[in-house]
């Protein structure tokens, strides 16, 4: 796929892409949050208050209307090639910003009732440490779609290492986690958020691809 004129790629493609990395920026400050109250827990047992997942809440209405400016954008754009790996970029990285608000109402629930300690506790920050690290990875992969493929090229790959490293962590949480003295009932929550931190990697995952894709067409 080539660029119908020179002119695209400077003007409406470094819109489109200016957005959609402001749609990251939301990504990346909601799982902040989640991540930090997840911190918080390990290292203090500090509960989630209802104004964090208020905010969460917020960021995610507030992803919502970027995406949906984006996608306005995207069908009113001239001789847009690469709209079907734009438009699958902007759903995947909406399913990171509902992966947040999701996650962060499983931790609450889980909060008060129990908290890991030893290698599992050591491993569960890790996981949390790397979904963050793979959106920041994937945010910065973005700004790069339009000024440096090589840069965005690179980028897509590290978020590729990162993911399967969030799959050895997962296996080696629940390895652990199953054996453990915990509440059905807690160990079930707990089990549907690392489910959900697996999921935002995944999407990252597929993101990164889309992402190769675009690297390549943007800058031909």
């Amino acid at each position: 796929m080539v660029l119908d004129n020179g002119k695209f790629l400077t003007s409406e493609v470094s819109n489109i892409t200016q957005m959609l990395e402001e749609h990251f920026r939301i990504a990346l400050s909601a799982n902040k949050i989640v991540v930090n109250a997840l911190t918080d827990w390990l290292d203090s047992n500090k509960i989630i208050e209802d104004d964090i997942l208020t905010k969460i809440t917020d960021l995610e209405e507030k992803g919502d209307e970027i995406k949906r400016k984006i996608l306005i954008e995207l069908a009113n754009a001239n001789s847009m090639l690469q709209r079907e790996d734009l438009v699958r970029l902007v759903h995947y990285n909406d399913k990171l910003i509902d992966g947040a608000e999701i996650a962060g109402y499983h931790l609450a629930a889980t909060i008060g009732t129990w908290k890991p300690n030893g290698i599992l506790k050591d491993k569960i920050a890790e996981i949390g440490a790397s979904v963050l690290d793979i959106i920041t990875q994937q945010r910065e992969a973005v700004r790069f779609l339009s000024l440096n493929m090589e840069n965005s090229m690179k980028k897509a790959d590290e978020i590729c290492v990162t993911e399967k490293k969030i799959d050895v962590l997962m296996r080696d949480v629940f390895s652990l986690l199953y054996p453990a003295e915990i509440d059905i009932a807690t160990l079930l929550r707990f089990r549907d958020f690392l489910n959900v931190m697996e999921d935002i990697a995944n999407f990252s995952e597929d993101a990164a691809i889309t992402i190769r894709s675009l690297s390549l067409t943007l800058n031909t």
